[in-house]
């Protein structure tokens, strides 16, 4: 391979979608042993990998029964997040100062073997998409869903991917918070996936962008509550009006009218329209980098969900708990 400064790499000879499924079926099965399934719909590749072994560790979490239990100047209790009628339905119940939860001695991480899947699934997708062309019956998809499945128990995870944006990452153009922020992640325990092999009872559907954007704004809402030592002087609305603006600026979808944002406790409504929405976007600091979009075909930059605790209480539903 040719690269500048000396490094060097040769340019492959652009393939079809349907070629590059080939080619992601045989990189995850050499690379890593790993049997996948895969099925397009629309413009969503799903990616389905039954595994054997179990997803999660629990473990001794070092410290934590020694950790003050301090009070955090604002809780998210409830957040609803629904595209209805041409808006963004945001629903939330927001409560000052409300005293942190009893540290416990263990928490739940992604098993080892379970992140080094995770890792190959990202990096098949890399030496195989990333170079697909657009053909007129065979169009590169937009998302792509990958769902590893540990079809012993029955539990699974599902990561939906804006396939842009996973570039963008992999180049180095977005750093591991950004992108963390983009990807819609949820924890699923069915009892039809036990032993599902083949992906019979996935519950295949194309991913809309409707979909994926109230995910993310989801997401970025709930970082925001929990991760970040907010002011008392906070308006929850106003952080989750960011939140939404943060996420819409980025995105080719304008197939909307606004975000409504209502506060379950006091009953107020706020209502957005499209441009008044702008006035809340916010520049990252990481938008005044000067990066370039360049593909390099060797190992994948860390997975940004490596490491975290997740939560070890799964709904009956199969949904992560609000």
């Amino acid at each position: 391979m040719m690269m500048a400064n000396g490094c060097s790499f040769l340019k492959e000879k652009a393939y079809t979608p349907t070629e590059a499924e080939k080619k992601l079926i045989a990189f995850c099965l050499n690379e890593g042993k790993l049997n996948v399934i895969v099925k397009r719909l629309g413009l969503t590749l799903w990616i389905y990998a039954p595994v054997q072994d179990p997803i999660f560790d629990v473990k001794a979490s070092p410290g934590k029964e020694k950790a003050e239990r301090k009070v955090q100047p604002l809780a998210l209790l409830s957040l609803q997040a629904e595209f209805s009628e041409k808006y963004f339905k945001l629903n939330y119940d927001v409560v000052p100062d409300v005293l942190a939860p009893e540290p416990t001695t263990y928490g739940s991480t992604y098993n080892e073997a379970y992140t080094k899947k995770r890792q190959l699934m990202y990096q098949a997708l890399q030496e195989s998409f990333f170079n697909a062309k657009d053909a007129p019956k065979d169009p590169a998809p937009e998302f792509v869903v990958i769902m590893i499945t540990d079809v012993t128990r029955g539990i699974a995870t599902k990561s939906t991917v804006y396939l842009k944006d996973l570039r963008q990452y992999v180049s180095e153009v977005l750093p591991p918070d950004e992108y963390y922020m983009r990807e819609a992640n949820e924890i699923i325990g069915k009892e039809a996936l036990i032993q599902d092999k083949l992906g019979k009872n996935v519950p295949y559907e194309e991913i809309t962008w409707p979909y994926f954007l109230t995910e993310q704004i989801k997401t970025r809402i709930k970082y925001k509550f929990n991760n970040s030592d907010l002011p008392n002087d906070t308006v929850p609305a106003t952080e989750i009006a960011k939140a939404a603006a943060n996420t819409l600026r980025f995105y080719p979808f304008k197939d909307y009218t606004g975000v409504l944002i209502y506060d379950v406790r006091s009953k107020k409504e706020l209502e957005l329209t499209k441009d008044l929405l702008k006035g809340y976007a916010e520049k990252s600091t990481w938008e005044n980098e000067d990066r370039k979009l360049t593909t390099i075909h060797f190992q994948l930059p860390k997975d940004p969900t490596e490491g975290v605790v997740v939560n070890s209480v799964i709904t009956t539903d199969g949904k992560q708990p609000q």
